[in-house]
């Protein structure tokens, strides 16, 4: 067993389980919310957007690594934002249903948000990810976007809670 089957033995199980490819390749590629504690539960979109607006004040957001292409080419590049908690929730919810509206018009929002979002205060003791992702590929197939909109993959990390 090499350096890297060793280090990441607990995350290569998880993944095991659900038939993903386990190789050093695709870990260096994988987004921060795969590589993250699987002791963090997932969560729909709504407990995602309550998690957050039971907060207040001023919270910070972040994206991924690296740059990303969006809709059309246009590049976006990682960065750390403010924002009220309440107001980027609610931007994050229509978005999120409005990216998917529009899709079926063939159109997009020119200045959305990326969809894959990390959301924490200052304490760093919670944290909210929002993907790109859905879980219910069913209705993803079958194109039937309003519940696709609905099963979006989030994860609500509590760090206090888990005794990091």
């Amino acid at each position: 067993m090499g350096y890297f089957q060793i280090k990441h033995k607990d995350w290569i199980d998880e993944m095991s389980k659900s038939n993903y490819p386990i190789d050093k390749q695709w870990y260096d590629q994988a987004y921060m919310w795969d590589k993250m504690d699987p002791a963090f539960p997932s969560a729909s979109m709504k407990e995602a957007l309550d998690y957050l607006r039971g907060h207040t004040g001023t919270v910070l957001f972040m994206t991924e690594k690296g740059v990303h292409e969006y809709f059309q080419g246009a590049k976006t590049i990682a960065f750390i934002a403010k924002a009220d908690c309440h107001q980027l929730a609610d931007r994050i919810e229509f978005e999120w249903y409005e990216s998917y509206r529009l899709a079926e018009q063939c159109m997009y929002i020119p200045d959305a948000l990326p969809e894959d979002l990390y959301v924490f205060d200052s304490s760093m003791e919670w944290c909210v990810v929002f993907t790109h992702e859905t879980t219910d590929t069913e209705t993803e197939a079958a194109g039937d976007w309003m519940k696709n909109v609905q099963s979006r993959y989030c994860k609500i990390c509590q760090i206090g809670n888990h005794g990091y």
